[in-house]
């Protein structure tokens, strides 16, 4: 009966040891998380304060568009 319970501490303490692992990666990628949502926060608060843009948009060829037939007899 004892090597079962040693066998069993053995393995606790391999779980407790993974558990404790897993616990530093999940804190990791929680803070990682909350980071990027106080960054998407701040720059949503940013973006609603700059001004306007007027987009203007300047043709290549500013002749005159000759496609249309013209009235000939």
């Amino acid at each position: 009966m004892r090597v079962l319970s040693k066998k069993t501490g053995q393995l606790m303490q391999r779980i407790d040891k993974l558990a404790s692992d897993l616990n530093v990666v999940l804190l990791i990628f929680a803070v990682g998380l909350a980071t990027l949502d106080l960054t998407f926060l701040v720059t949503q608060k940013v973006v609603d304060r700059l001004p306007q843009v007027t987009r203007l948009v300047q043709d290549a060829d500013t002749s005159p568009d000759v496609s249309a037939p013209s009235a000939q007899k």
